[in-house]
C-alpha cells in the first residue's frame, strides 16, 4: 500500500475510533464503504454503520448495504417505517481489496455472489446475508410500489484501465445474468481504482462546496450574525450546480439539516410541483413554489459568483427533489425558482431559519420549538463538561468538521437518542433495530425543552468509553450488537437503592418528574462511575457476565424484547443482593 493511501486510513481509523488491532485488510473494507457510500445515503455513516453493513467473512462479499429512500436499513423491523410510501430501493454489494491490481477471477467471484443472492434458493450462506436475505424478501411483499436498482462495486487499489479485457467481458456476462432477474432499473457494475476511491473519500470528510451564478438577487443588510444574506430568482441551470455533484448525481448528504425527508413523487404536494414542470408551465411554478432557503458557513465568491462552503438545503427539500426528478425535461433549466442563500456561522440563527421556514409544514411549531431549545441546551451541558471528557455534542451535520475533533470524541442525535432510550426507557432491542420506530412511538419520551440534559450526556458518554473499550480489548467486540443491552445493565447496577425500589413501582420507566430533576441522586452516581476508568470497566464486565447467561447469540437476539426483559430480571436479582450484602 503507498504512503498516500496508508496515511489516509491511518488517520481514519484514528478519527472514526478503530481499534489498532483491527487488520489492514478489515480496515481497508470499512474506508472503501465509508467513502463510497456517504455520496448514497442521506445521513451521515458512523463507525457501528459501517460495521452492520459488514458481510464478515462471507463468501466474495465485504460490503452488503440495503438503502431504503436513500437510508440505510439494518433490520427487517424498518421498513415498517416506510409502509405508507413509494420506495426507492437501492442495494451496494462491494468488494474491495488492497492489492494494486484488478483479478478477473476476482470480480466474477464476487459477481456470482451477487447473482446468487437473488436466486429464491441461494447457495452461499451466511448470518450478514441471511439478514439481507429477510430484508430483500419482505421488500418482495410490496413490489409494486418499490423501485430496485442494483450497484456492485469492485474496489482495488490499481489503475483502471480502459478498452475491451476479459475482466470487462466478465463484468458484461455478469450484469446480463442481473439483468435477466427483471427485478432491477438499473444495474450497476464499476471497477473502483485507487484514483476515484481516494477523491471519493476526500469529498466524504470535507464540507459541501458549490459555485454557481445568482445574477437576479437582492442583498439584504444589517442583519445582526449574518455575515451575507440575498433572495431573489435563480434558473435551474445555476440551481443544479447545489445539488449534483461532478458526476450529475444527487447530493444526497444536502439536506441533513432539513426537517422532513423526501415524501416521493406521489406525494400531493410533490405530483403538483411535477405537473406544473411536467406540463412546461415553467412561468406559474415561479409563482406557486415557496422556493429554496440555503445556509452555508462561508461565501468565498465575489459578486454575482457565490462559491458556498458546508452548506445545507434546510427548506425546499421536496422542491429540489422534484426538480432533480425533471432534470432532463425539454427547457428545464429556463424555470426560474424562489432562493434565499444566508451566511452565518451562527448556531442560533441557524436553528431560527430551519424552524421559521419550516412553519408551513405538518410539524407543530410547539414541537419544532422544543426540540431545537433543548438540542441547545443539550449541546451547551455537554460543552460545560469538556474539561472532563473532552465529550461533543453534533446536533448539525459537519457542525465540527473544521475543528479536526476525531469522531470518538462526537456524540451525534441519532446515537444520543439510541442509548439515551436504551438506557433509561428499557428498549435496548428497539434501538438496536428500528430507530425510526423509537421516533414515531415515543417521541414525547425523549428532547423535551424541561427534561435535564445530565441523563442524556450520560448515555452519551458510555457510549464514547465503549468505543474506547473496544479499541483497547478485543474481547468487548463479541457483544457489539447488543451493547445497548450493556448500557442498561451498566445503569441498572448502578441504581442507588431507594431510586430503584420507586424504579420498580413505575413498571421500568423512569417518571418525567425525575428526567425534569434538577439532582437526580442516580444521575451523579453514574457519572461518577463512568469517569472512573476501573469501576466503569468492573461494572460493565460485570453486566456483560449476567447477559453471558442468556440466549443472546441466537438469531437477532439483539432485537428481541424477551432477551431484554429477561436480562432486566437478572439485573435487578443481582443490585438487590448488592444492597443486601
Amino acid at each position: 500500500m503507498d504512503s498516500i493511501t496508508k496515511s489516509l486510513l491511518k488517520n481514519f481509523a484514528e478519527t472514526q475510533g478503530f481499534s489498532d488491532t483491527l487488520s489492514e485488510t478489515d480496515l481497508f473494507e470499512h474506508f472503501a464503504a465509508y467513502s463510497l457510500l456517504s455520496h448514497e445515503v442521506g445521513s451521515p455513516i458512523s463507525k457501528s454503520d459501517l460495521e452492520g453493513i459488514s458481510a464478515g467473512k462471507s463468501k466474495g462479499i465485504d460490503t452488503i448495504a440495503c438503502c431504503v429512500n436513500d437510508k440505510i436499513i439494518f433490520d427487517v423491523e424498518e421498513l415498517k417505517n416506510y409502509k405508507s410510501l413509494s420506495l426507492n430501493v437501492d442495494m451496494f454489494f462491494l468488494q474491495s481489496k488492497t492489492t494494486e491490481g484488478f483479478s478477473d477471477a476476482e470480480a466474477g467471484s464476487f459477481l456470482d455472489t451477487v447473482i446468487d443472492l437473488f436466486k429464491d434458493t441461494p447457495s452461499y450462506k451466511s448470518p450478514e446475508f441471511d439478514s439481507f436475505r429477510e430484508i430483500y424478501t419482505e421488500l418482495l411483499t410490496n413490489l409494486s410500489r418499490i423501485t430496485f436498482n442494483l450497484h456492485c462495486y469492485y474496489i482495488t487499489l490499481g489503475v483502471k484501465h480502459e478498452g475491451e479485457t476479459s475482466l470487462q467481458t466478465t463484468i458484461k456476462l455478469k450484469k446480463q445474468a442481473l439483468d435477466a432477474y427483471t427485478l432491477f432499473e438499473q444495474v450497476e457494475i464499476e471497477l473502483i481504482d485507487k484514483s476515484k476511491l481516494i477523491n471519493k473519500h476526500k469529498k466524504a470528510i470535507n464540507p459541501l462546496k458549490a459555485t454557481f451564478k445568482f445574477d437576479n438577487k437582492n442583498t439584504l443588510y444589517h442583519i445582526p450574525k449574518v455575515e451575507e444574506a440575498y433572495i431573489g430568482f435563480i434558473p435551474f441551470s445555476e440551481f443544479k450546480k447545489l445539488i449534483l455533484d461532478e458526476e450529475g448525481d444527487k447530493i444526497k448528504s444536502l439536506f441533513n439539516d432539513n426537517l422532513r425527508d423526501f415524501l416521493g413523487i406521489e406525494n400531493s404536494v410533490n405530483e403538483g410541483i411535477k405537473k406544473t414542470l411536467d406540463q412546461g408551465r415553467f412561468n406559474e411554478f415561479s409563482l406557486l413554489n415557496n422556493g429554496i432557503t440555503v445556509v452555508a458557513d462561508n461565501n468565498l465568491g465575489k459578486g454575482n459568483t457565490l462559491v458556498l462552503e458546508n452548506y445545507q438545503i434546510v427548506n425546499g427539500c421536496q422542491t429540489s427533489n422534484v426538480l432533480y426528478q425533471c432534470r432532463n425535461l425539454p427547457n428545464i433549466d429556463e424555470v426560474l425558482i424562489p432562493l434565499k442563500v444566508v451566511i452565518t456561522k451562527d448556531s442560533d440563527l441557524r436553528d431560527a431559519i430551519i424552524l421559521s421556514t419550516n412553519s408551513q409544514s405538518k410539524f407543530e411549531e410547539s414541537e419544532l420549538f422544543a426540540l431545537t431549545e433543548f438540542q441547545k441546551t443539550l449541546e451547551d451541558y455537554y460543552n460545560s463538561q469538556q474539561q472532563y471528557d473532552n465529550l461533543y455534542y453534533e446536533r448539525r451535520t459537519n457542525q465540527y468538521a473544521s475543528r479536526g475533533i476525531s469522531r470518538t470524541n462526537i456524540v451525534d442525535i441519532k446515537e444520543q437518542l439510541k442509548s439515551f432510550m436504551a438506557m433509561f426507557y428499557n428498549i435496548p432491542h428497539i434501538v438496536a433495530g428500528n430507530v425510526g420506530k423509537v421516533a414515531k412511538n415515543y417521541k414525547n419520551k425523549f428532547f423535551q425543552k424541561e427534561h435535564n440534559p445530565q441523563p442524556y450526556y450520560i448515555s452519551g458518554l458510555i457510549s464514547m468509553k465503549w468505543d474506547k473499550l473496544q479499541k483497547e480489548d478485543d474481547n468487548f467486540k463479541e457483544f457489539n450488537k447488543c451493547r445497548y443491552h450493556i448500557f442498561m445493565g451498566f445503569r441498572i447496577l448502578c441504581e442507588d437503592i431507594t431510586f430503584h425500589e420507586e424504579y420498580i413501582q413505575k413498571t421500568n420507566k423512569y417518571s418525567k418528574e425525575s428526567l425534569n430533576g434538577d439532582k437526580i441522586l442516580v444521575f451523579e452516581k453514574l457519572l461518577e462511575n463512568l469517569r472512573d476508568d476501573e469501576k466503569f470497566k468492573s461494572i460493565i464486565n460485570e453486566a456483560i457476565t449476567i447477559f453471558k447467561q442468556l440466549d443472546y447469540k441466537r438469531p437477532k437476539g439483539a432485537y428481541s424484547n424477551p432477551i431484554t426483559q429477561e436480562f432486566i430480571i437478572k439485573l435487578n436479582d443481582i443490585s438487590r443482593n448488592h444492597v443486601t450484602n
